[in-house]
């Protein structure tokens, strides 16, 4: 018997011997690295406005429910700083439409200037509290990208309404740097014309020129 075929037989089996060995260290798993840590996971949630208040969040925007004292208790606390508040409601077709320009005054003013938003929704009715409110108006400021200090009022609006001599919204409130109402917006006398005042012509330029105001006049 020839031992040439008997060698060539055992060649083979040794080579496909050697190339399994081969193809199994080379689908061997590697070790997956530990996910990253995604910016999200390491952002700090931001601190309230108000302490103590039921805050919201949504896509890192927040709003909290406060009553009308509380809010002016912050504003005292922003000295330094020139702060708008605005008086607003989803039914407010003006007011909806003048919103975007108060987050668009923020983000002229980063640092001189503190935005309010103060939801005015709540009308007192036990049926319907202030956080029954909270899907739609979330869904309002994402929209809008409000990173401002976002308010829904827990004081009933004619309560406030009479509070403040308030005949209807829209309307704003500026207070200086010293803590103190600077000027109200409003077209009570109709001094706006019949469409009312508006940002751009005439909030945003009136914060202009109180941030051009030398310092010691503001104090």
């Amino acid at each position: 018997m020839s031992f040439k075929p008997l060698v060539f037989a055992l060649s083979l089996c040794l080579l496909s011997a050697c190339g399994k060995e081969t193809s199994t260290v080379d689908s061997a798993p590697e070790e997956s690295a530990p996910p990253a840590e995604t910016t999200a996971a390491k952002a700090e949630p931001k601190s309230s406005a108000i302490p103590g208040a039921q805050t919201f969040d949504k896509d890192g925007i927040t709003a909290e429910i406060a009553g009308w004292d509380q809010v002016q208790e912050f504003i005292q606390k922003q000295k330094g700083k020139v702060v708008v508040m605005d008086l607003w409601s989803t039914w407010c077709e003006p007011c909806v439409a003048e919103f975007p320009h108060l987050v668009e005054l923020q983000k002229k003013y980063p640092d001189q200037v503190v935005c309010i938003s103060y939801n005015m929704n709540y009308d007192g009715s036990k049926d319907s509290p202030p956080e029954s409110n909270e899907t739609e108006l979330m869904d309002f400021y994402t929209k809008h990208k409000a990173d401002i200090v976002n308010i829904i009022s827990s004081t009933p609006d004619m309560d406030l309404y009479e509070k403040v001599n308030l005949a209807s919204i829209p309307a704003a409130y500026v207070y200086g740097p010293d803590g103190k109402l600077a000027k109200r917006f409003d077209n009570e006398k109709q001094e706006y014309g019949k469409e009312g005042f508006t940002y751009r012509e005439h909030i945003i330029p009136y914060i202009d020129e109180l941030l051009k105001q030398p310092k010691e006049s503001k104090e």
